[in-house]
């Protein structure tokens, strides 16, 4: 059973991710001029995503799959393999409903609430790179790849914080927002890397950013005495 649902679900995933990125790029290299195509290109890509997650945690509901990983070899160097890939949960496929309802909900308010600005088309092509990143964080398998679109994410951000980049207030809104993540990245890196650091055990095996791969390798470093309960708190909280 678990086979057969795993192989009806790795195309989905995707196609909730990557539905709003290339609705991002279709408005920006075909409707930039056209109001009308660019709201049916945000919705189109938002409304995919949202149907396949539904579909995915309806599958989750009467199928009861376990957790499902998927991705594809991204960096490679001597000690370090990090892939671009998705890993499927229950808490992720609440997240995935999330994501992708809240932010239905918000590209059907803007169609009106933006209805009328001479950047209509711009604002729904950041929005729709809004809702990739966002749910890049959610499928993200490993730390590298959740920290990518954590910073396209704050991209995003700042697309929308300034989109009327005109005034003064929206600008410096905007650099604002922008500047104050990136000192909190400068935290965030530093505990990944430090997770990273923590992954090796005593048998001397790779370490790693893979999220299964930390949930079983840190609980056994942990009870082996190599990781203390001080180091395990202060990467916790960076």
């Amino acid at each position: 059973m678990v086979n057969s649902i795993l192989e009806a679900m790795p195309p989905a995933p995707w196609i909730i991710l990557f539905s709003p990125f290339v609705a991002a790029v279709a408005i920006m290299l075909f409707a930039l001029r056209s109001p009308k195509l660019s709201t049916f290109i945000g919705l189109a890509g938002i409304f995919i995503s949202l149907f396949f997650s539904a579909w995915m945690f309806w599958f989750h509901i009467h199928n009861h799959f376990l957790p499902a990983e998927s991705g594809y070899e991204w960096i490679k160097v001597p000690g370090v393999l990090v892939e671009f890939g998705y890993l499927i949960d229950p808490l992720s496929l609440l997240m995935l409903l999330i994501v992708t309802g809240v932010g239905t909900c918000v590209f059907l308010y803007s169609t009106s609430y933006m209805h009328g600005d001479p950047s209509y088309p711009r604002y729904f092509a950041s929005l729709s790179l809004f809702a990739f990143s966002m749910l890049g964080i959610v499928l993200a398998n490993n730390f590298l790849m959740l920290f990518v679109f954590w910073e396209l994410v704050a991209v995003s951000s700042y697309l929308l914080i300034g989109f009327w980049f005109e005034k003064p207030s929206a600008a410096d809104a905007g650099n604002k927002a922008f500047i104050v993540n990136r000192l909190a990245d400068f935290g965030f890196l530093i505990g990944i890397f430090m997770v990273w650091m923590l992954s090796q055990g005593a048998a001397g095996q790779e370490r790693t950013f893979n999220f299964l791969e930390l949930g079983r390798v840190i609980p056994e470093n942990f009870k082996a005495g190599l990781i203390s309960p001080q180091l395990m708190t202060l990467t916790t909280l960076l």
